[in-house]
């Protein structure tokens, strides 16, 4: 007998049916208070409500990652893994220069920069932080960290000096550096990373005092890249979906189509705020929303909105002082409600799977298949599916859980699949 997923009805807009799940906010702190510590809150979207997770007892925040359950935080010196069921820190080291991080099988991939002059990169265990290696022959600075298949891609952005932006990359499954490449002067400031099919879309942030910022779109398959060069002020990041990718752009949140290179709208979400500025952003891949926060590195408080991607406003959040970081914790995406009542459920299954993951509706065709980890990060997209059923292939796919998001007939349903 085959083991089914219903995925029930879910519309994208009606904000009261949101998937059950928290939304993790990353505040440092007031700079200027030597006892104002970095704290994690946590945001309901069901309840509408935010409760403070746990404190660390540090200023700044470099970086967050949630993942499985977990948020890996990196707080000034410290490295810090935080239950994000019961808010208990579980796990805890110092470590100078932490900053971001990605996630392979049982290994946290961890970027390093100043105050460390070497060993950019590091390998740990995911379970208990504890030390594997150092990937040594990263040159400069490391960034944020995706992975495709067995690969690692960084970007290395360097000081705050450097003239060039890199990429490195490294050999998961033997635990080695593969090579680096220098992309040149129009990739200074490479940063944060998204997946665009075949390809990876690394943000390239504007230097300070500089007018211009750059997305390099990197062919994994192929090793070859190319630059675009945008003249507007590019910042902080949210998230790519639907061949969209959403960031700060003069300050405020715009969009760029990533396959024409073009900017869709340069100021989708303005920052009206005349003593907050946007200090975190994170796209919601499942729901399709863009969350924000709005605040300053010393008091007043700050504020959290959430936007569709159209940028109307739909909701708000509570944040604190310097509220640096954002992401989303996909666990809980079950037992949604079915509000409609419409017959237009579908079915995946065997789940678990192994090499193949069937699609079926009775009714209705569906048009597009999306796939994500519990990172949020796509790892699957497919368009103009236009059949009642249909055959995904699985079998290059980690073992793990996954989040699965699929078009009918304009309506939107999600779930999760157990990949064995």
């Amino acid at each position: 007998m085959k083991n089914l997923l219903v995925l029930i009805f879910l519309p994208v807009l009606v904000q009261s049916q949101m998937v059950s799940k928290q939304v993790i906010i990353a505040n440092g702190g007031a700079y200027s208070d030597p006892n104002d510590f970095v704290t994690i809150g946590a945001f309901n979207p069901e309840t509408q409500l935010t409760a403070n997770l746990a404190t660390i007892f540090t200023q700044s925040v470099q970086g967050m990652m949630v993942h499985d359950g977990f948020a890996y935080v990196a707080a000034q010196d410290s490295l810090v893994k935080i239950d994000l069921g019961t808010g208990q820190i579980s796990d805890a080291i110092g470590l100078p220069g932490v900053n971001k991080f990605g996630v392979y099988q049982d290994r946290l991939i961890v970027t390093r920069q100043y105050p460390v002059t070497s060993g950019y990169v590091q390998l740990r265990k995911l379970s208990d932080l504890s030390f594997v290696k150092t990937i040594d022959e990263v040159s400069d600075e490391a960034w944020d960290v995706i992975v495709v298949g067995d690969s690692a891609y960084i970007s290395v952005t360097g000081g705050w000096a450097a003239t060039v932006g890199k990429l490195a990359v490294l050999d998961m499954k033997s635990e080695v550096f593969k090579r680096e490449m220098n992309l040149g002067m129009a990739a200074v400031g490479i940063g944060p990373v998204f997946k665009d099919g075949n390809n990876l879309c690394f943000v390239c942030k504007t230097p300070y005092m500089g007018n211009s910022g750059a997305i390099v779109k990197y062919d994994f398959n192929n090793a070859t890249f190319t630059i675009s060069t945008f003249l507007h002020v590019i910042g902080k990041a949210a998230g790519l979906i639907n061949g969209q990718l959403y960031l700060m752009l003069d300050g405020n949140i715009g969009s760029i189509d990533v396959e024409n290179m073009a900017v869709s709208d340069a100021s989708l979400i303005n920052d009206s705020y005349a003593d907050l500025d946007i200090t975190a952003c994170a796209l919601d891949v499942v729901n399709e929303q863009i969350y924000v926060n709005f605040s300053y590195w010393i008091a007043p408080p700050g504020i959290g909105k959430i936007y569709d991607l159209n940028g109307n406003e739909t909701g708000q959040y509570e944040v604190g002082i310097s509220a640096e970081d954002l992401a989303i914790d996909y666990r809980d995406i079950t037992g949604y409600p079915n509000i409609s009542g419409e017959n237009h459920d579908i079915s995946i299954y065997p789940n678990p799977c192994r090499s193949k993951l069937f699609l079926e509706t009775e009714k209705g065709s569906i048009s597009a298949i999306s796939i994500f980890n519990l990172s949020g990060q796509e790892v699957i997209s497919l368009d103009n599916v236009a059949n009642q059923s249909f055959c995904l292939k699985t079998d290059f796919l980690k073992r793990g859980t996954f989040l699965i998001k699929a078009v009918v007939d304009q309506k939107i349903f999600t779930g999760k699949f157990i990949k064995e």
